[in-house]
């Protein structure tokens, strides 16, 4: 068969259709089973800054007691890279801490993501 225009129309069998469909019903089905994460209000440029802040202020607060413990007992370079370390790893911990929040903020790993899991396993 030909439309007005003089072009093939492309045949189609309903049974295919009704197929498909079912198919297309199935994965918006399971697409709305998966829990999705709820949306951070930071973008993740506010999150790397965030964890950037959290780190540079636990190295600046080690770095600052070391150089107080120097000041005061006179071991003029060993208090400040003592504290520069402690600042290091509390910034580590922070961060680390921090990650493992999530991105929701809730203090909950977020669910994994089932859409892309094999379903013959």
């Amino acid at each position: 068969m030909t439309d007005p225009e003089g072009r093939a129309k492309p045949q189609s069998n309903p049974s295919d259709i009704d197929e498909l469909g079912r198919k297309l019903d199935q994965i918006n089905a399971k697409r709305k089973t998966v829990a999705e994460p709820a949306q951070a209000s930071a973008s993740n440029m506010a999150e790397g800054l965030k964890y950037a802040s959290e780190f540079s202020a636990a190295v600046l607060v080690g770095a600052a007691l070391g150089w107080g413990v120097d000041k005061l007992t006179g071991i003029t370079p060993f208090g400040l890279l003592g504290g520069l370390f402690l600042g290091l790893c509390a910034g580590v911990l922070n961060v680390v801490r921090a990650a493992k929040e999530g991105m929701d903020g809730s203090g909950e790993d977020l669910p994994p993501n089932e859409l892309y899991e094999d379903d013959d396993a």
